[in-house]
């Protein structure tokens, strides 16, 4: 049975975060453990603070767009096998997107309605995908970790560009 988590424009929810303990030896993979850095570096790029409509970041442009949807459906994807690892209950990767669009995209509109869409759809094809949480499931979620690590850094060095003066990213 594949259980949905369906991320809706209005969430609110209160989730709780949890570290994946698959089944098996599966833990064994070194590449799971590289999963918790991942984690926490996408957090500190999501959690910057800053938003794409401050001044002194570039426009949104469709680069901008294809690194958004690319994240979302990561995060839908990495969401599916954490459920299916952990249960129902284990909203890690979800909650991760709920971030995403609390600052990239906090009111309805069709940015919006794509970066859920693509959630939504990666997370559907993930589940369907990764039936068992096996090694092959969990060395997926930590190869999901490293690509949203990739696409988070690629859209903080572009709309978070250092300070010149200072080095630091604005």
């Amino acid at each position: 049975m594949i259980e949905e988590a369906i991320i809706v424009h209005d969430n609110e929810a209160h989730l709780v975060f949890k570290t994946l303990e698959p089944f098996g030896n599966a833990g064994e993979s070194s590449r799971m453990k590289q999963t918790g850095f991942h984690a926490l570096v996408l957090s500190a790029l999501l959690f910057s603070g800053a938003s794409a409509a401050q001044s002194g970041i570039p426009l949104r442009g469709p680069d901008y767009f294809r690194d958004a949807a690319d994240l979302a459906r990561t995060l839908g994807a990495a969401h599916a096998i954490r459920v299916r690892c952990n249960g129902r209950h284990d909203q890690y990767w979800r909650r991760y997107m709920s971030d995403m669009l609390q600052y990239e995209a906090p009111n309805r509109g069709s940015l919006r309605s794509s970066l859920v869409d693509a959630f939504n759809e990666a997370y559907s094809g993930a589940s369907s995908m990764y039936l068992t949480c096996d090694n092959r499931a969990v060395e997926a979620e930590a190869d999901f970790a490293l690509k949203g690590q990739e696409i988070a850094n690629r859209m903080a060095m572009h709309y978070f560009p250092k300070d010149p003066r200072t080095g630091s990213r604005n």
